[in-house]
């Protein structure tokens, strides 16, 4: 009997385990990837913005030791120097390094989290694989088990059609074929002989009782794929009067009397 979807799912499942477990690490790795990521972002533009920072305070130095050469130390020079680096220098270099900041963080956050659609992309087509893959070989095994049991039904049935065939009769599952002994067949196409008490016995048990020929009988059963019977034939038939094992021992198993039959080493 076919085992269980889930089953067959289970066990595909298992050749996945690698590519899964890989996919499935690099999804747990996205945000560790993330914050180092932006740590790092966030220390280059912490390093630009001591820079200009420096550049700031370095111009407002220079702007009062310039107004103090120039004896406005006191006046307004040098604010007016500082507000005028601020205006037009430092508040556009601030702003343009607060954009680039902000940039890099937001590019930073898209890709991990494009990363992360594609990864788990990834990990559902690939369940979605073994599922199918479980349903696909569930219904696989299914259909070989319907044609092996169409395959042995057809079996049977040539061989009780042989058995039929041979003893002149068809239908039915049994029938008296000589006086005081039955020779039949089972459901799964194999042979069997009673006595008039219903007791089993041998196929020569069943000739000698019949009267039939007991090469024939054989042969019709080899027809219908009985080993021993095959056998036992090769073995009446050799002149030589010398049995291979398996002749020997088809002998004893049909009740045919080995005496003065040699066995081969």
């Amino acid at each position: 009997m076919a085992k269980s979807i889930e089953e067959y799912t289970a066990e595909i499942s298992k050749s996945y385990d690698n590519s899964r477990n890989a996919l499935q690490n690099q999804i747990n790795a996205i945000e560790g990837n993330l914050a180092q990521t932006q740590k790092q972002i966030n220390q280059n533009y912490d390093n630009q913005q001591t820079n200009l920072n420096n550049q700031k305070n370095w111009a407002s130095s220079s702007a009062s030791m310039a107004a103090s050469r120039n004896g406005g130390s006191f006046g307004g020079a040098t604010e007016l120097a500082n507000k005028k680096y601020y205006e037009q220098t430092f508040v556009p270099a601030q702003t343009q390094l607060n954009t680039n900041r902000s940039q890099a963080l937001e590019n930073a956050q898209s890709q991990a989290n494009s990363n992360r659609l594609s990864l788990e992309s990834q990990l559902a087509s690939m369940n979605d694989e073994i599922s199918k893959l479980g349903v696909q070989r569930y219904y696989d095994e299914l259909e070989r088990e319907r044609e092996e049991a169409y395959r042995q039904q057809q079996l049977a049935l040539q061989r009780q059609a042989n058995a039929a065939a041979y003893l002149g009769r068809s239908g039915g599952n049994s029938a008296n074929w000589g006086r005081g002994a039955e020779f039949g067949y089972t459901d799964a196409g194999g042979y069997y002989f009673h006595d008039a008490n219903g007791n089993p016995i041998t196929a020569q048990q069943y000739a000698n009782i019949t009267g039939e020929n007991l090469q024939s009988i054989l042969q019709r059963m080899a027809q219908g794929g009985d080993f021993n019977a095959s056998r036992a034939l090769a073995g009446l038939n050799n002149a030589a009067h010398e049995l291979t094992d398996e002749e020997y021992s088809a002998f004893g198993t049909l009740g045919i009397d080995r005496n003065g039959w040699g066995r081969r080493a």
